[in-house]
């Protein structure tokens, strides 16, 4: 653009006038618009010679930049996601929520820390906050494992012996890694025996269960009529002297126990029997049936 001045009385210029600063004092006060061109060049602004009070006043909550995929002129740039003061920029409270995160990328390392041998859970009523549960009687929360002070063992089933065989005794032996060893002389002080179905008998299906205390022996005639009755024995103890060491014996009875005889003489016949949903006594067929046992004791019992 052209550049007009008003010359000052006195003052001589020429082609080869420099207009240094104290020139163009004694030229008065021009104006310049440096988004112009001056005849024969140009006007340029040099690096941090503006600032920021130089620019245009952009809105409050704003920042300048470029929002677009393409190269553009600078915008004023508005969020949601962030507060502002004179001075600052922060992330706004409750900015950053479930929306806006990847699942399963907010590591354990990003969650608050807890005290040692705590829990996480809630027991507060109503859905809420993750709370810091206690570690409850009995239990241990030691190696990354909750454990408790009971130990439970299920023993392997073992068949009931036939009833022509010399001993009637199922046995498990802790010596034969059979039973868990204890802890000096306290034995398991629940202990649950179990006649468990190997193959379908009556109504039972391979699977079922039945608690020892369910069945019982009976000794019949041959014709038919019961003798006496008596329940299957369990029996648990330690192994000679030995204080880790003990035993599990289930008792089960021969063909003809003896104890009672036939009038006419010679020994009545034994069988395993239950009573059935109608109250009727039911014969197990002994091969068909196999004995199992629950064990469970804690080291601190007496």
């Amino acid at each position: 653009m052209p550049l007009f001045v008003t010359v000052t009385p006195g003052t001589t210029i020429t082609s080869s006038t420099t207009l240094s600063a104290s020139t163009l004092n004694l030229l008065g006060t021009p104006s310049i618009d440096i988004t112009g061109s001056v005849d024969g060049g140009t006007l340029s602004v040099a690096d941090g010679s503006l600032g920021l009070s130089k620019f245009s006043p952009i809105a409050g909550n704003r920042l300048i930049g470029n929002g677009s995929a393409v190269s553009a002129y600078p915008a004023e740039l508005s969020s949601t996601d962030l507060t502002f003061t004179a001075s600052t920029v922060n992330v706004a409270p409750a900015a950053i929520d479930s929306t806006k995160l990847a699942a399963r990328s907010a590591t354990f390392a990003k969650v608050q820390a807890i005290s040692t041998g705590k829990l996480l859970g809630r027991t507060t009523a109503s859905s809420g906050d993750i709370e810091e549960l206690t570690v409850g009687s009995g239990l241990t929360l030691s190696g990354g494992a909750l454990t408790n002070g009971i130990l439970r063992y299920t023993t392997t089933a073992k068949d009931i012996p036939a009833i022509g065989a010399a001993s009637q005794a199922v046995q498990w032996l802790t010596s034969s890694t059979e039973l868990p060893a204890v802890t000096g002389s306290i034995l398991p002080q629940f202990i649950r025996v179990m006649l468990r179905c190997k193959t379908n008998d009556a109504s039972f299906v391979v699977g079922n269960e039945l608690d020892i205390n369910s069945v019982i022996n009976e000794q019949v005639w041959n014709s038919g009529n019961l003798t006496s009755e008596y329940p299957i024995t369990v029996s648990l103890g330690m192994v000679g002297a030995s204080t880790t060491d003990f035993f599990l014996n289930v008792w089960f009875s021969k063909a003809r126990p003896g104890n009672r005889v036939y009038p006419s003489g010679g020994d009545a016949d034994s069988q395993i029997v239950y009573l059935d949903s109608t109250g009727s006594r039911t014969v197990l067929t002994r091969n068909n049936w196999q004995v199992k046992a629950y064990l469970m004791y804690a080291s601190t019992w007496a």
